[in-house]
């Protein structure tokens, strides 16, 4: 025994050297990093490194202390508050929790949190106490609280309805959760709200107003209605317009209206809109399957109504006559509902029938219309007959007629009022087109004595022959009113607008009728119109040889200037006085060949060029010589033309004397005075100033445009004493100015205030100068000349 117990104290004794002795061969920790290192490297080792580096962690203590958080967190942990608490990198914590997902079927990563099913089962615990004390939860307030997607709460609070919430989900709404006695409590008060309703009642005002849950309300109404517990239906759907329409109001409502339909045969859809009924197109077609109705715009009408209508439209348009069909229907008809009654009513009767609908509602048979039409025959007949006696013979041809006053149209149109005045001019010696400045301006003077006539045509007359170039060229049958006013007469008992229509309607094809009545009685009377054109062929001389002498006199009114004026002043000559002798020639013998025009001044350069094409050969050669040479810049070469086409037409010419001569310089004289006494025109006392000086002067008549008037009062210098001429160009520089003046205003229109004061304010100085100094302008000719009689 005793030497058992010593070897017991020999071997403790050796145990306790053993462990207090030192041990001779120790790792280094160089070595150990070298040696895990080199397993890793082998892959015999998988390790993770910290996020300061001084340890290694091996990817299942990773999980190890995953789960354990997990568990110490009560079962729901962010992902990147366990890199905090690991101190290793996010991605490797990452990885281990998806590894931990696919083995652990009761952890779920959500939006970046680790859940597992005790904190699951918790949650639901806690939204059923919330569920038995309200009664109901939305999802989305469970989203908020919770922090969770609204699907994967339905998920999840789905597999524990019925075991640790007790409640259900709304099958419509999935959103809400109740609970039996919640739904059971909102079906008693629906039922009992409904069934008190007598009349109908929009769902959505009971949902604000009592605090109905929308889908459950719904749900539970539809249920009621479809198990006949409410008396009643829902129009419009589950919407914000959804209206609940209690039977008992639906019967009376139904009752009205197949009483009024049955009474009228039509029906208003605002009477059923003020009934209750929101869509009265669908309910009158639900309610009237098997009814033949026509939908107007605001109401429907019955297949009598139509019937009464057709039969009445029938009988008028059998009977030629005409048909009111407003006074058939309701007055609660509009005018467009009407209208298209009627074309209903129209297009079922038979395609040959022929009438007409004015207002739209009034129908007029065509023989109506016709017998109307013919009411104008004898007028037609009695006004053509008329206007040939009063007016020469209007044709060229037909198609000339119309191209011409197609081109005088556009052409009115597109002129200004100052185009207009420049347009005008008096015809023979009495034509002369001026102005100062830049701006042309007309001047009308006397015309010389012609046979048959008085010395001096007046103003008037002058007038009235300038604006006969815009005549239309077409013969007018009768105004608007005009035809109204005949068939007021002839038609009893017909409506005002009836009349205006119908007149309207006639106005185009009496216009076109008259016209062929027109030739018809122009084509009688052929023969007595030629005799007529003989017999002024004295007068046609006449006034050929005063516009040929007129022309001589302007002649030597232009050999005063230079070349570059005396161009100027030639050009203006062939474009006026010479044109109207030569378009004079061309109407002669445009008459020859039964072609003639109203007013000669009216032919243009076409007509003229038409009328060539229709003359002989021997006289078209002189002619279009005549013609081309009015393009041209000489007055003597115009003159050679003109010699040659009189003597092929046979006009003879008498050539003026010395005492003619000095008449018609007396006349003109005469003529522009009094032209000037009247005027108060600055740019056209300045023109009429200029060119009665010059004749006054140089004892030549001159036919001058307004751009030439500078160079006119240059020529009067030294011509007339030097205060004369001095006033005469301080008065040609302020009617410049006034004319620059009126030149930006009508350019720049309403601009800047300041400038538009400004510039009133100038052009108001300029036009007080000018009323100062026009009397002294005139002055320069009347208070001179006033005893004067005849030319020096």
């Amino acid at each position: 025994m005793a030497a058992a117990w010593d070897e017991i104290r020999r071997l403790a004794a050796d145990f306790q050297r053993a462990q207090f002795a030192e041990v001779a061969q120790r790792l280094s920790e160089r070595n150990c990093i070298e040696i895990v290192t080199k397993l890793i490297a082998e892959k015999q080792l998988e390790v993770v490194h910290t996020l300061d580096g001084k340890e290694y962690v091996t990817p299942a203590q990773i999980s190890k202390e995953i789960q354990d958080e997990l568990h110490g967190c009560g079962g729901r942990i962010n992902i990147v508050d366990l890199q905090q608490v690991i101190n290793v990198d996010l991605l490797h914590i990452e990885n281990r929790a998806n590894d931990i997902i696919k083995s652990e079927k009761t952890i779920q990563l959500v939006l970046g949190q680790l859940i597992n099913e005790s904190y699951l089962d918790q949650l639901a615990e806690e939204i059923n106490d919330k569920l038995q004390e309200a009664g109901q939860v939305t999802i989305s307030e469970l989203c908020k609280a919770y922090d969770l997607p609204g699907d994967f709460l339905i998920q999840v609070l789905s597999r524990r309805l019925g075991r640790i919430i007790h409640g259900q989900l709304d099958q419509e709404n999935r959103g809400v959760i109740f609970t039996e006695a919640f739904v059971s409590r909102h079906r008693a008060r629906i039922r009992g709200l409904f069934t008190a309703m007598t009349r109908p009642t929009p769902v959505s005002n009971l949902i604000t107003r009592y605090g109905f849950q929308e889908h459950l309300l719904y749900s539970v109404l539809e249920e009621l209605v479809n198990t006949g517990r409410l008396k009643g239906t829902v129009v419009g759907g589950r919407q914000d317009k959804a209206v609940f329409v209690p039977d008992i109001y639906a019967r009376t409502q139904s009752n009205w209206v197949d009483s009024f339909f049955k009474q009228n045969g039509y029906l208003e859809f605002d009477a059923l809109y003020r009934l209750g009924i929101s869509d009265p197109t669908g309910y009158i077609k639900k309610r009237y399957k098997s009814t033949h109705l026509l939908f107007l715009r605001a109401a429907c009408v019955g297949q009598e109504m139509v019937d009464q209508v057709e039969a009445s439209v029938e009988e008028a348009i059998s009977s030629g006559s005409w048909i009111d069909v407003s006074i058939l229907l309701p007055s609660s008809l509009s005018v467009e509902d009407i209208g298209i009654l009627l074309q209903q009513v129209l297009r079922s009767l038979n395609k040959n029938t022929s009438c007409l609908v004015f207002s739209d509602t009034i129908v007029v048979s065509e023989k109506f219309i016709s017998s109307c039409a013919g009411l104008f025959s004898n007028l037609m007949q009695q006004k053509a007959e008329k206007e040939m006696k009063n007016n020469p013979v209007n044709l060229i041809t037909e198609e000339d007629l119309k191209q011409m006053s197609g081109i005088e149209n556009c052409y009115a149109n597109k002129k200004d009022k100052k185009d207009e005045r420049r347009k005008k001019a008096a015809e023979g010696s009495g034509s002369v087109r001026g102005g100062g400045g830049g701006n042309a301006r007309e001047i009308k003077i006397k015309k010389t004595k012609k046979k048959g006539r008085k010395d001096a045509d007046s103003d008037e007359e002058s007038q009235a022959s300038s604006t006969g170039r815009n005549k239309q060229l077409e013969f007018t049958f009768m105004s608007h009113e005009e035809i109204q006013d005949v068939l007021k007469t002839h038609i009893q008992d017909c409506p005002e607008e009836l009349i205006t229509e119908i007149a309207e309607h006639l106005i185009r094809p009496l216009t076109k009728t008259y016209q062929e009545v027109v030739r018809s009685v122009f084509t009688s009377t052929t023969s007595s119109s030629g005799a007529s054109r003989r017999q002024t062929m004295k007068e046609l001389q006449e006034e050929f040889s005063n516009l040929y002498n007129n022309i001589r006199l302007f002649e030597k009114g232009t050999k005063h200037f230079t070349d570059e004026t005396q161009t100027n002043l030639a050009k203006h000559l062939l474009k006026t006085v010479c044109t109207d002798i030569t378009n004079l020639i061309f109407n002669f013998l445009a008459s020859e060949s039964m072609m003639t025009t109203d007013n000669y001044t009216t032919i243009t350069s076409e007509v003229r060029t038409k009328i060539l094409s229709k003359l002989p050969e021997g006289t078209r050669g002189p002619l279009t010589k005549l013609h081309t040479s009015l393009n041209g810049k000489s007055i003597e070469d115009f003159l050679s033309c003109l010699d040659s086409a009189v003597d092929v037409c046979g006009i003879m010419v008498k050539k003026g004397d010395k005492k003619k001569e000095r008449q018609v310089l007396f006349q003109h004289r005469q003529a522009l005075i009094e032209q000037l006494k009247v005027t108060e025109d600055p740019a056209l006392v300045l023109h009429l100033t200029s060119v009665l000086l010059f004749q006054f002067s140089t004892h030549c008549m001159l036919h001058a445009p307004g751009r030439s008037v500078p160079q006119i009062i240059n020529f009067l210098s030294g011509k007339i004493p030097e205060d004369q001429h001095s006033l005469l160009v301080k008065y040609q520089g302020l009617v410049v100015k006034q004319l620059i003046s009126q030149s930006k205003k009508t350019e720049h229109g309403d601009g800047d205030a300041t400038n538009n004061l400004k510039d009133q304010e100038e052009e108001d100085t300029i036009r007080k100068e000018l009323q100062e100094i026009t009397t002294s302008i005139k002055d320069l000719v009347l208070r001179s000349r006033k005893s004067s009689v005849t030319e020096d």
